[in-house]
This record gives C-alpha cells, structure tokens and sequence, in this order.
C-alpha cells in the first residue's frame, strides 16, 4: 500500500513538473515575434493579434513543436482563410488573462469560456463557438457513500474547480438553489485538466470541469466518472479586449463562415464526440 502511495506521489510529481516545463517553453514562444508557433494572422491595420490561449487537451496543447486544439485548429483555419497575423500566448490562470485583456496585452482570449451575463459585463464575447456543460469528474466508484449522482447530492460538500473558472458562478447559483452550502476549493495554475487528472489519482474527492475537457482526459483515466452534470448546456465563447467592437465584428463573421464547413464538423467530431 505505501508501495503504491509512492507511485501515485511520483506520478502527480511527473505531471505537475510536464505542465510547469510545457508552459515555460510555450511562453517563451509567445514572446518571439516570428516564431514556428505563432501563426502570424494579420489585421485589417497591419498589425499582429495577441491570443491568450488557455492550456488544455481542448483548447489547446503542445507536444514535439506541434501545437493543437480544437479553438487552436479554428484559429489556424481562420487565419489561413482571411490572410490575418495572430501570436499565440499559452496561458494557465485565467485570472491573469482576463487583466491583461483589459489591460490590453492581448487583443482575444480562448479559453472554456460560457457566455454569461456576468462576463458579458466586463468583455465583449463572441458568438457561441461549441456548447459545453459543466460536469462532476470522480472515481467511478459508485458503491461508494461520497459518489455523486445528481448536482443537489453536492450540498454541504466540496468540490475543486479550475482557478478563475467561470463555473465558480453556476456553484454559487447552486448552493442558492439548494439552500446549502456547496464549498468550492482551487489552487494557483490548477487547471481543469490537471482537476481531472488529480481525482482520477485519488489526490482530491471530485471538481467540477467542462464536459469536453473531461472526456478527453477520462480516455486516458478510464477510472474516472463524468456522467453527472452541473449545468445545461452552455454556449462556450471567446473573449475580446473592451471596446474593440471592429475585431468582435470580424470574428463573429469569420465564425460564422468556419461553423458552416466540413472543416468545423471534423474539428466536432475529433474533439467533442
């Protein structure tokens, strides 16, 4: 048993060191102007766009200088189409990100993003890019008196979510309609993937991630559980920098153009099915 404690520790270890050396290399990317990375997109102005991109297996990812993801692959597409200049920035805290949205470091932000009345607030967004839904990711044990079945067996326990997720939203709306507490954890650079990942190893009881993350992340994690929703479907968007109603026009367009293609429907096939 200590036997396998130790393996499991090891494991997490593994991980945890993999995201830390992926993202720095992937920010040190985004800081070349002319990188193999950067899919140069080029605005009606001449000027290169800025895109936080949210690292996950969805979103996007990187391995052996190939990048990937399903907004990543639409993005490249779009680009390709359009003839624009686009510089990538992987991003992990999405805290951060929504700052230097406003502080206009980037021009966009991609990310499992729902559209809600809340963000819509603080940032323009896009129209729906996919839809998505939040769901409950546990060990598949459903003997077990802490297994989850339905979103109100949540009262009065706690669920990790990622940092800056937008879901924190819909567990506070939760905990009103229970009238009971569902007490939300997270940590710095946790990300829904690594949420996923830690329940499947038993570091944590369960979080609360979006559904197409998850299911990407339980093909390799087969122990894992993520048949019990949170939320109905909700449309997923991207975010762009206040008052850039022109790049918001535009990206509505050409998201309109892509979704109609069979392109748009591989990319469906691949990443959400």
């Amino acid at each position: 048993m200590i036997k396998n404690r130790r393996q499991n520790i090891l494991t997490l270890l593994i991980i945890l060191a993999v995201f830390a050396l992926t993202a720095i290399g992937m920010l040190r990317r985004c800081e070349m102007s002319r990188s193999t990375l950067a899919n140069d997109f080029r605005r009606p102005g001449g000027d290169t766009l800025s895109v936080a991109m949210e690292m996950s297996p969805l979103t996007f990812t990187f391995s052996k200088d190939t990048a990937s993801g399903f907004d990543y692959q639409i993005l490249k597409d779009i680009a390709r189409k359009h003839g624009i200049n686009m510089k990538f920035c992987a991003v992990g805290e999405l805290d951060d990100a929504f700052q230097g949205l406003k502080d206009g470091k980037y021009d966009i932000l991609v990310a499992s993003m729902p559209k809600t009345n809340v963000l819509k607030k603080h940032f323009p967004l896009t129209d729906a890019v996919y839809l998505d839904r939040q769901v409950v990711v546990q060990l598949a044990d459903t003997a077990s008196a802490s297994y989850v079945r339905a979103a109100h067996e949540l009262a009065g326990d706690t669920v990790w979510i990622p940092d800056g997720s937008p879901g924190l939203l819909r567990l506070r709306n939760l905990s009103k309609e229970l009238g009971d507490s569902v007490y939300v954890a997270y940590k710095e650079g946790h990300s829904a993937e690594l949420l996923a990942i830690m329940t499947a190893l038993g570091k944590i009881p369960r979080a609360v991630v979006g559904e197409a993350v998850a299911r990407r992340v339980a093909v390799d994690y087969p122990a894992l559980d993520i048949s019990t929703p949170v939320s109905l479907s909700q449309l997923q968007c991207w975010a762009v920098a206040p008052g850039d109603s022109v790049l918001l026009d535009s990206l509505n367009r050409w998201l309109e153009e892509f979704k109609a293609t069979p392109e748009y429907e591989a990319l469906v096939e691949k990443y959400l099915r």
